[in-house]
């Protein structure tokens, strides 16, 4: 049985925040229905190669029913307004003021429905003096200071490369759901959950500030390695732009673990790398000794060599060595799913694995795909109230 199998989300997101939040819950078991204006929101057409949806909204998408229903409306506000009671949570991301113009707000839903859990994520939150402003990922990780620890030294800001402020958030917002439905099934009462993408990045950096901390401490510097030395980065075998590994040396059995693999076996017992200030101090000369290793190898012959003698380390994969890796493929983590216009797509599983929790991805809906079963399953609307509906501009989609 799906962990979440009696949760019921009406799902009000866009982009990836609100939208990774619900695919999560989704994954998990939930029946999440998926509201989008007619023609579906526009990240259907973000990042697109090619007829349909993109491969960006399909992957934030699966596992949901979608409908189509025009909120700005009268007749499609008040469709949403009956529902409210069908559903256990509801959750949005739209931006500032857009669920108050709606009239949409918390204490208007939850007086339908006093069981309601209202998830609301915002890039700024809904109070302070940003929480008017627009956000996106790179805003609230700009605004927590990731990118400026990001990057060389003596080069500029720079972005990591993958979108932790949304699909952080996302999670962050999934967990409190999760809580609060279980103190729903506890109370019989809902609430209303605050989500600021700005705050969960800020979380987010607590490790690399550590040696920074407290509105007195000097600005964390630009971090391109992790640790002391010898951890960091080292160039490999191929002379490429990702031809490289890293590694982490954080116990002294890490570090004489390395020191036999590499065959320098001598440096466990040089006083100049007894322990970690004696190698910071010569990390020029260590890194150079354990550098020179490195370059004779392929970054995966590192992994394997390193891995297995316990140092940890990694290959800096690229994307596309990233999708045929060994590792994940045996793990099955990549699924080739069925989709209704694009026949077959990929898509990377849920990282989340319940022993006695097994939910098969489904490809995410078409715009509307269901607006009229699930008017039909929540409301009783018969077939001609139905058409009349669409006939009129207030919903849209197929069956």
């Amino acid at each position: 049985m799906p962990a979440l199998e009696s949760m019921r989300v009406l799902d009000f997101t866009q982009w990836e925040a609100g939208p990774s939040c619900s695919m999560l819950l989704a994954w998990l078991g939930a029946d999440v229905v998926k509201l989008e204006p007619p023609g579906g929101e526009i990240a259907r057409k973000v990042l697109g190669v090619g007829p349909g949806d993109s491969q960006y909204f399909l992957n934030y998408n699966a596992n949901k029913r979608g409908i189509a229903i025009n909120l700005k409306t009268k007749k499609g506000r008040q469709l949403l307004l009956d529902m409210i009671p069908q559903f256990d949570v509801f959750v949005e991301n739209q931006g500032p003021g857009v669920v108050e113009n709606l009239k949409l707000e918390p204490e208007v839903l939850q007086a339908l429905n006093p069981k309601l859990i209202y998830a609301r994520i915002k890039g700024y939150g809904l109070s302070g003096p940003y929480s008017e402003y627009k956000s996106f990922d790179p805003l609230a990780q700009a605004a927590s200071g990731v990118f400026s620890m990001t990057g060389a030294a003596d080069g500029p800001p720079m972005p990591p490369g993958a979108s932790f402020a949304d699909t952080g958030t996302g999670i962050t917002a999934a967990l409190g759901i999760v809580a609060a439905y279980v103190q729903q099934q506890r109370t019989g009462k809902g609430q209303v959950i605050e989500l600021s993408m700005h705050e969960v990045m800020t979380m987010f950096i607590r490790t690399m500030t550590a040696t920074h901390w407290g509105p007195e401490s000097a600005p964390a510097p630009r971090r391109n390695h992790d640790g002391f030395p010898p951890s960091g980065i080292y160039r490999c075998k191929g002379g490429g732009p990702n031809d490289y590994a890293v590694i982490l040396i954080v116990l002294p059995r890490m570090w004489h673990a390395l020191c036999d693999a590499i065959g320098h076996p001598e440096l466990k017992d040089d006083p100049r790398y007894a322990n970690p200030a004696e190698r910071f101090k010569n990390e020029v000369e260590l890194k150079a000794i354990i550098g020179a290793w490195m370059a004779e190898r392929d970054n995966r012959e590192v992994m394997r060599i390193l891995g297995e003698a316990g140092v940890p380390v990694s290959a800096t994969f690229d994307t596309q060595q990233m999708f045929n890796d060994p590792h994940l493929i045996a793990r099955d983590f990549f699924k080739k799913v069925p989709h209704p216009e694009k026949g077959e797509i990929m898509m990377m599983r849920s990282p989340i694995r319940l022993s006695d929790s097994d939910v098969p991805i489904i490809a995410a809906p078409l715009a509307g795909q269901h607006t009229a079963q699930v008017l039909q399953k929540e409301l009783g609307l018969k077939d001609d109230e139905i058409a009349a509906l669409m006939n009129d501009g207030v919903i849209a989609g197929g069956n």
